[in-house]
């Protein structure tokens, strides 16, 4: 009988593990060899892990486990395994799950079939499937909703956003989360924590009000969290399920970035499984508006191609100054941009615009455009198609309005900002018609505190494409960022030969 059984585990075992690359099957089996190798209070044969049916202790898998897990995914992680193991590898029933999870045995072993068993669950299945594993990791039948994002949130980000910063003389930062409460990746994670509770519903355009309290409350019963609602949950939660992936990837199948090969690095960039490159001249902060939890909403509503390429701070007015030519100087025909704006009131908000800025007296741009808020609350907001007003620059003329315009008409833009760049107005009443979204600042008309503009990804424009004027451009006045542009890109920046706009020239 015991033959029997050790063979249908072996059998198994061999069959879980061959849905695994090659490279993952050796990783798996390496970080279950250094788990055993541990095991101080087990004979010689079990601390080695010469048999399949033997295994390792919950404290020496807790205590190999990253610094940067909070102590209850921990906990979560060697309970998921040791019921994994106590099954031999086989789906557990939600009336059994249920039992084993409200009586723990801390002294349980675990055992290699286990523990791959239990990675496969939670990695290798579709998502109805994984919900039951993340439940138990979760820890959610005693835990909040709210605490278990927390912890997934500030672990995977520090994964997500490792190696992405770069200062000005080329350094990579790393940036790693120590358990310092200081620590910059340890910022605010409010806003997406927030976004990603209430995600299901943001999605289908679910009214909000109120809907963040009762989301959490509806389903917790008597302290529990309800297993049912939560397996709802998450098989609807896209952005939760990418964000647990990456950190389960990178503790249990991928423990260092791929630095010697660009098409690995690309890769993982097109997945949004790691952050773009970021050149910024800021430090350690590699933005005054945007933390990490920010810029991973932003760029995860990029296209696709502007994912993979490196992210350059072209012109700050903490930096640069509040000249509006400075500014429009340092969009024109630059490429893809994010321009963040912080008004007097605190809000902070701004818009991607796929397309080039180019100067014109009428609406440009595509769908590929969005508006965004970043405080009070992180919402993204894409283009509806109702009309094509996604954009609008222009200066220097008398019959046409002279500023930047994003979304609805004239004088009722969803975002605008004067040629004075000091004035603004949200005018979404009571949402913007081209991108649905409500009013941005908090009162209609705003005062510009601060403006950031990042490009996404460089013009594909060819130089004789792009117009030429008699006047310096920004980034003849910035010949650092200039430098900083050309080496990330590996391009020469013909748009810098952009010169500002004759102020004479009436284009009516």
């Amino acid at each position: 009988m015991g033959s029997h059984t050790s063979k249908v585990s072996e059998a198994l075992f061999h069959e879980i593990l061959s849905q695994f690359s090659e490279e993952e099957k050796a990783i798996l089996l390496q970080e279950f060899g250094e788990f055993a190798s541990e095991n101080i209070d087990l004979p010689n044969e079990q601390k080695h892990g010469k048999k399949r049916g033997t295994g390792v202790t919950a404290l020496n898998i807790k205590n190999h486990l990253p610094i940067l897990l909070g102590e209850n995914l921990k906990d979560g992680f060697v309970q998921y395994f040791q019921i994994q193991s106590t099954s031999t590898g086989k789906q557990i029933s939600a009336e059994k799950l249920e039992k084993l999870i409200l009586q723990p045995s801390p002294s349980l072993l675990i055992t290699q079939l286990g523990f791959v068993s239990s990675i496969h669950n939670l990695i290798k299945t579709i998502p109805s499937e994984q919900s039951q594993a993340v439940y138990v990791t979760g820890h959610l039948y005693q835990e909040s909703l709210k605490t278990f994002i927390q912890e997934v949130v500030r672990a995977s980000l520090v994964y997500w956003f490792e190696g992405a910063y770069i200062s000005q003389t080329g350094q990579v930062k790393k940036l790693k989360n120590k358990g310092k409460k200081d620590s910059y990746l340890d910022s605010d994670i409010t806003g997406l924590v927030d976004y990603l509770i209430l995600f299901p519903k943001l999605k289908h355009g679910e009214p909000e009000e109120d809907s963040l309290f009762n989301l959490i409350k509806e389903a917790e019963i008597e302290g529990h969290f309800n297993q049912g609602y939560f397996m709802d949950w998450y098989n609807k939660n896209t952005y939760f399920q990418h964000l647990f992936n990456i950190l389960l990837n990178r503790i249990f199948l991928r423990r260092n970035l791929p630095q010697d090969s660009i098409n690995a690095i690309r890769t993982l960039r097109f997945a949004n499984s790691i952050s773009p490159e970021i050149f910024s001249t800021y430090k350690p902060n590699f933005s005054e508006l945007l933390n990490p939890s920010d810029y991973y909403v932003l760029n995860s509503h990029l296209p696709p191609d502007c994912r993979i390429t490196t992210h350059i701070l072209l012109f700050s007015s903490a930096r640069d100054g509040d000249s509006w030519s400075t500014f429009i100087n340092s969009i024109l025909y630059q490429g893809s941009t994010f321009i963040i704006i912080k008004e007097k009131d605190g809000n902070i908000f701004g818009v991607f615009a796929y397309e080039d800025w180019e100067l014109k007296p009428n609406w440009y741009g595509n769908e590929k455009n969005f508006l965004f808020s970043i405080k009070p609350k992180l919402r993204v907001f894409p283009s509806t198609g109702y009309n094509d007003h996604y954009q609008y620059l222009n200066y220097g003329t008398k019959t046409l309005p002279n500023g930047l315009g994003i979304g609805g008409q004239f004088d009722f833009c969803g975002l605008w900002i004067n040629s004075d760049i000091i004035n603004g107005h949200s005018m979404a009443t009571p949402l913007s018609s081209t991108y649905s979204s409500p009013q941005l600042s908090k009162k209609q008309e705003f005062k510009v505190d601060e403006i950031e503009v990042w490009l996404v990804k460089p013009t594909e424009k060819e130089p004789d494409e792009i117009p030429k004027g008699p006047k310096g451009s920004a980034l003849d006045r910035n010949p650092a960022e200039l430098e900083l542009l050309e080496m990330a890109t590996s391009k020469k920046m013909y748009s810098k030969d952009v010169r500002e706009p004759n102020l004479l020239i009436d284009d009516e």
